[in-house]
């Protein structure tokens, strides 16, 4: 019987080699201790540029009238549009430097996660507001100051709705940004949760001390604030939560000053 050919068994061919690829390099954890010192430098710099800058500006002009640096520090018509342009300049430099430090964006490398605030978009304003009437009940407890600085913002209606627009959509997003996007996660990485917790809310009770004349009741209760806030931003794993915790707890404060000031219009109430 002939051999055929089409039943000898036929080989085939062996399977290409692919190329071993290197393992990618774990995703960089940020900011760093360093990056959150350099933010903290750059703010400094801007901050006192362009505020020293409009003050100049503001005194030789007698935009205000012939008053004191001192006076002009709580004219609220300079304050609040010098802190809004000083935040503004910040967080562009900002992302403009660290985004292509960390090469992806400015927002991913903070944390901001807003995706969260979608997830949580129920209980985020709750707890603002919550915290804020419990830290305005827990207030009447502990000793405070019958007349603080931060009552000279209120000089009339005008000043009242910008102090209070600033104090609800742009602070609280500004001040999360450093503390709870830069400061806490770049000591949280060496200190642990309840450390760095702890630390990032000193400074921040610190950055509210001038407003509240350095009496330790009020700079207990913000201090709580910062440690609640910090919860959240460990929580959801999201900045732009604990911006929403933030503005919605400022919210309640000025909701009560609204309130009880006849909206805004009657704010000589509030010394009594």
């Amino acid at each position: 019987m002939s051999w055929n050919a089409y039943s000898a068994p036929q080989t085939l061919p062996p399977a290409p080699v692919e190329p071993s690829r290197a393992p990618e390099p774990a995703a960089k954890e940020t900011p760093t201790l360093l990056e959150m010192m350099a933010f903290f430098t750059l703010a400094a710099i801007l901050v006192m540029a362009i505020q020293g800058i409009g003050a100049a500006v503001a005194l030789h002009w007698h935009i205000f009238g012939r008053i004191s640096l001192k006076k002009l520090a709580y004219e609220t018509r300079f304050t609040i549009p010098m802190m809004v342009v000083s935040y503004g300049a910040v967080l562009v430099a900002a992302a403009a430097l660290f985004r292509r430090a960390w090469s992806r964006s400015f927002l991913e490398g903070i944390h901001w996660n807003f995706d969260a605030v979608r997830h949580h978009w129920m209980w985020l304003p709750a707890v603002g507001i919550g915290l804020g009437f419990t830290i305005q009940l827990a207030s009447n407890y502990v000793p405070v100051p019958k007349e603080m600085p931060v009552d000279a913002f209120f000089h009339n209606a005008f000043d009242a709705w910008m102090v209070a627009l600033f104090g609800v959509f742009i602070a609280p997003v500004a001040e999360e940004i450093a503390f709870r996007g830069f400061l806490y996660p770049a000591l949280r990485h060496w200190t642990g949760r309840i450390l760095a917790a702890i630390l990032t809310s000193l400074p921040f009770a610190f950055l509210h001390a001038e407003q509240v004349a350095h009496a330790w009741g009020p700079l207990a209760m913000v201090f709580l604030v910062s440690l609640a806030l910090c919860a959240v931003r460990d929580r959801t794993g999201s900045v732009a939560a604990s911006a929403l915790v933030h503005a919605c707890y400022n919210l309640s404060i000025f909701a009560v000053i609204f309130y009880a000031s006849g909206g805004f219009m009657h704010l000589d109430r509030l010394k009594n």
